[in-house]
């Protein structure tokens, strides 16, 4: 299987909020807490750099905790990645908003989910409205002042019923300079292991689900890397109930390609080729798949339709998997 185009090291999986929303918060996440060596970090960087392209430095937890994020920055760009975060600007003070930029940042999703101070706070539980809006504000005058480019800001909402009557709202407020993009997200079930607790439209992806499941194409582009170097098929499993190794090898060697292509990676590719995801948790439960459909500007039409043959056809090609 070539390469992936995109990876995601979870730089720590500890976050300073309980949102209501999120598995961290709700407490789901079993796993050991900890923050990523710096060093495993920039081997990882140097092993993939000539493949992928752009970096996430998170997939649970609040990455504005580690204390080497700007460094973990800085290095992605010096490899000539693209390093994105997401966060929930709670620890967004002068200091770091000043870090972030001059590190290079190329993407930042800044999550306040919520336009009245009431809604936030119900739903960001220990945070203050009072201070992440004025955290946010902060950093877009810097980024606008400071004359910076990047990182590309998207003020985010996610849809939920607390949320929905404020959305318009939102929209207005943060149409401002500095804010590239304001992103009303579908509320994320994580592979239907949070409650539903959002008003979906029936237009929205997240409530869109084919008849006929196919394979889901993470598997094909996307590599996940969790703060102890262990590789999760995708964030939806973070409490890995899939085990697909660990990129730090017992004589302390970091190989990501090795497990990217290794014997449990590819066998839950020919699950998902076969049609068998459902025997694998949390893919039993999940719908992301269905959002890669090309209809959704996802770019994957060619590789959709060879595998949606596949299993209209009913067989295996045991080269499939590997061919990829």
């Amino acid at each position: 299987v070539p390469p992936p185009d995109r990876m995601y090291i979870e730089s720590t999986n500890i976050c300073n909020l309980d949102c209501v929303m999120c598995p961290t918060g709700l407490k789901q996440v079993k796993r050991p807490q900890g923050y990523m060596d710096f060093d495993v970090f920039k081997s990882i960087v140097d092993e993939m750099a000539p493949y992928v392209k752009a970096t996430t430095l998170h997939i649970w937890g609040e990455p504005l905790m580690h204390k080497r994020i700007f460094d973990m920055i800085a290095y992605c760009r010096q490899k000539g990645l693209r390093a994105e975060i997401s966060t929930n600007a709670t620890l967004l003070d002068e200091r770091k908003a000043k870090g972030l930029l001059d590190a290079g940042l190329a993407t930042i999703y800044l999550c306040l989910d919520g336009f009245r101070p009431e809604t936030y706070e119900s739903i960001r539980v220990k945070a203050d409205y009072e201070r992440t809006n004025a955290n946010i504000h902060r950093f877009l005058d810097l980024k606008v002042n400071g004359g910076y480019t990047y990182p590309y800001v998207n003020l985010q909402i996610i849809q939920m019923e607390q949320t929905m009557p404020e959305v318009d709202e939102f929209v207005a407020a943060w149409d401002l300079p500095g804010v590239d993009n304001i992103n009303v997200k579908p509320f994320d079930s994580w592979g239907g292991q949070v409650e539903q607790i959002n008003l979906l439209r029936a237009d929205d992806p997240a409530s869109f689900v084919p008849t006929e499941r196919y394979a889901c194409p993470n598997l094909w582009y996307h590599v996940h890397i969790y703060w102890d170097g262990r590789i999760a098929m995708c964030d939806r499993d973070f409490n890995i109930n899939y085990d697909l190794g660990n990129v730090i090898s017992p004589n302390q060697k970091v190989e990501v390609m090795k497990n990217w292509n290794g014997p449990k990676m590819q066998e839950l590719r020919r699950l998902h080729v076969e049609g068998q995801a459902h025997t694998v948790s949390p893919c039993d439960t999940c719908v992301e798949w269905a959002w890669w459909r090309p209809r959704l500007g996802r770019g994957y039409g060619n590789y959709n339709a060879v595998v949606m043959e596949n299993l209209k056809e009913k067989k295996h090609d045991s080269s499939v998997g590997s061919s990829q």
